[in-house]
């Protein structure tokens, strides 16, 4: 009579699973728990902000059915209700510039980076943020050119806001 020695082994060769489903599964699962933990997210914060809302709309009503004034509704209750206008910042072209010098050199270090690694025709598409950040140092130079023409604003004169 055989023992229970051979009988956990033979279980175990249909429980290893191979490393081609384990390397599909490890990237859907990731993207499926991503999604989910993103749309849960949404879900709960909207279903707060229709719960407030209800509260106070039955609040109000309430108020109005007994004659009194309804209560003022508190700035920042709900995302919307917060919303300030920002003001315009002075100078926009030093973030450009930042952005364009960091791209244009990290593309190029790619650039050498895959050249090197033996890839020469692959190389070529690391050019493409060195091609962004070219861009973004256009702009900074047009940002800082029309804010060098600009006339210079007064302090709490007319100052524009977004």
């Amino acid at each position: 009579m055989p023992g229970n020695k051979g009988v956990p082994e033979l279980y175990l060769e249909y429980l290893n699973m191979d490393h081609a489903i384990m390397g599909m599964l490890i990237p859907i699962t990731a993207i499926i728990f991503g999604v989910g933990i993103g749309s849960l997210t949404i879900w709960a914060e909207h279903k707060r902000k229709s719960q407030l809302l209800d509260q106070l709309h039955r609040e109000r009503m309430l108020a109005l059915e007994k004659g009194v004034e309804p209560p003022a509704i508190a700035p920042g209750l709900v995302g919307f209700l917060s919303n300030k206008p920002k003001v315009a910042p002075r100078y926009l072209w030093p973030k450009a510039m930042r952005n364009g010098m960091w791209m244009l050199l990290s593309g190029l270090v790619l650039y050498f980076a895959i050249d090197n690694a033996g890839g020469e025709e692959g190389s070529l598409f690391a050019l493409i943020p060195a091609a962004i950040g070219v861009a973004n140092l256009i702009y900074a130079a047009v940002l800082w050119q029309q804010e060098k023409d600009e006339p210079p604003r007064r302090p709490g004169v007319d100052n524009e806001l977004l």
